[in-house]
């Protein structure tokens, strides 16, 4: 099956046009068979200094995406897009943690990476950099804290930059993914990464991306209408 690994819905990502069913409507029709949801989480979001409220709202969007995404026979994971204050912006996917770790860590925009990994960690996750050189900058962290990188096919991007993030994942053994960050402000690529069908929760999600020795993604260049799909090697053939 084809996950998008990094999509938005209007309920949480204010830069995001359309809620959750035409989110779920667009994957489906450029053959999307599943979203990883990962709206954004940042400061600015919080009202009135509320934290927990906010991730409150965040996680009950998650739920709302979920049981459309369950009508309409499409999977739906749990993620988070976290902005890292201390980091120039950077922004950090995170899987395999569940709603509750949101609710119990609602201020995680606000740490360093370092202290955010180890905490992710402890609790069965992983983190990936989302799009590190976007539109010409290089935002790229410390691969120490990071368990992969992302591949993006946001058609209003630069590049994918498939060739430079795979030598950089592949020097460190890390894993690369692929995302179309969907904000619904253009045509929905076509993109994502093959996983097995029988998994079922972002904690298989998590172990799958983290064991693989190699993982098919599809990938989308900005400019372009046709997909291709990449066959990842973690680590080169010598």
């Amino acid at each position: 099956m084809l996950i998008d690994l990094h999509a938005h819905t209007s309920g949480i990502s204010t830069c995001c046009r359309v809620p959750a069913p035409e989110i779920i409507k667009a994957a489906q029709g450029a053959g999307i068979d599943g979203i990883v949801l990962s709206n954004h989480y940042q400061r600015s979001y919080v009202k009135n200094g509320d934290a927990l409220g906010f991730a409150e709202r965040y996680t009950a969007e998650y739920y709302y995406t979920k049981e459309c995404g369950d009508a309409a026979g499409f999977k739906v994971f749990y993620g988070m897009e976290v902005t890292m204050e201390q980091h120039s912006g950077a922004h950090i996917l995170v899987y395999g943690v569940d709603p509750a770790f949101t609710l119990a860590y609602p201020e995680v925009y606000a740490m360093p990476l370092s202290e955010l990994y180890a905490l992710v960690k402890s609790h069965g996750g992983m983190l990936v950099q989302a799009h590190p050189f976007r539109n010409g900058r290089d935002l790229l962290q410390d691969l120490a804290y990071l368990d992969g990188v992302e591949a993006n096919s946001h058609p209003l991007y630069d590049a994918t930059h498939v060739d430079k993030l795979t030598k950089i994942a592949q020097s460190a053994g890390r894993i690369l993914t692929s995302g179309g960050d969907f904000h619904a402000d253009t045509h929905r690529p076509h993109c994502g990464a093959y996983l097995p069908d029988s998994i079922g929760n972002t904690k298989e999600l998590r172990d799958y991306l983290l064991t693989t020795d190699s993982l098919d993604i599809q990938i989308q260049e900005p400019g372009e209408m046709q997909s291709r799909r990449v066959t990842y090697i973690r680590r080169p053939v010598l």
